[in-house]
């Protein structure tokens, strides 16, 4: 056989390998996103739109309800959370980049590794601590609250920016050090102050931080664990009052889990709805930072 002919078919051989492979791997996800979809959209539409609005119905009847008070507390969870998680994490990041003195740097280098190591650290873990230290406050926070539990919103806000923030943090950081040296020294060299150069080097890095932000928003939607012991879980619309922020909230991610492991069927159907829409909520999320970054 020529070593053409010999090339070509090694060729040919090793591509439909990796072919094969690649189909393979893309196998198990595109069978549970099809079965999500299966399970999750005829009950959605059983009910639509109410599905999105309902309370859950009476645990064993013919009704499935919805899961309105679990979007609200997602919303809510995740706004509060980026609100105050994203402006941390990148104003950390760019310390711990841009640091001059000798001090500075220091803690840069200890803060890179806490956060470094945050990530590692398992999430009900995380939901544990957060439970642990509110447990801990909660005398002293009720002389000043008379309303506040350890179980609350606030406690699922806290757990959810410890959760995420080392994702957003870890990202800009490296977005930061990635920028040619050269471009730092230009900025300064035009007499701008250190927070002005941080300005310009962020809006250079707009597609990394943009990136970053969507990352941490998927970590806080999708996060089941550590709301366990925190956020708790609730099937009723909270009192929109000013104890919101110390009352149980539910999320999607609680839903799927409780009514799922419920026994009744019409809740179980309904963790299927829930599945589907925290499916479409992220791959929505996807396709939205895909069109923002490619568009910068």
């Amino acid at each position: 056989m020529k070593p053409l002919m010999l090339r070509k078919i090694r060729s040919l051989t090793m591509l439909a390998l990796i072919s094969t492979a690649f189909a393979l791997t893309l196998l198990p996800v595109l069978s549970l996103i099809g079965t999500v979809v299966y399970n999750g959209m005829s009950v959605v539409f059983r009910n639509f739109p109410g599905i999105f609005f309902d309370i859950p119905a009476a645990p064993g009847s013919s009704e499935v309800g919805g899961i309105g008070p679990h979007l609200l507390g997602t919303m809510l969870l995740v706004a509060l959370a980026m609100a105050i998680g994203t402006p941390i994490s990148i104003l950390a990041a760019v310390f711990t980049a841009e640091a001059i003195k000798s001090w500075e740097r220091n803690l840069g280098r200890l803060t890179r590794l806490l956060t470094h190591m945050m990530i590692e650290f398992p999430t009900i873990v995380v939901g544990l601590a957060v439970y642990g230290l509110m447990t801990t406050l909660a005398p002293y926070i009720r002389a000043l609250i008379p309303g506040f539990r350890p179980f609350s919103l606030l406690s699922g806000v806290i757990a959810l920016i410890m959760v995420s923030a080392p994702y957003m943090y870890a990202q800009v950081e490296d977005g930061l050090k990635s920028i040619p040296q050269h471009i730092r020294e230009a900025v300064y060299s035009l007499g701008a102050g250190r927070v002005l150069t941080s300005y310009v080097l962020l809006r250079y890095l707009k597609s990394t931080v943009y990136a970053a932000i969507s990352i941490s928003l998927a970590r806080m939607i999708s996060e089941t664990a550590a709301l366990f012991f925190t956020a708790f879980g609730s099937n009723v619309y909270p009192p929109l009052d000013s104890n919101l922020l110390f009352r149980p909230v539910g999320s999607l991610t609680l839903a799927v889990y409780t009514l799922g492991l419920s026994g009744y069927e019409n809740w179980v159907e309904l963790s299927w709805a829930a599945s589907f829409i925290l499916l479409m909520l992220c791959l929505a999320l996807f396709a939205l930072s895909k069109v923002v970054i490619r568009g910068e």
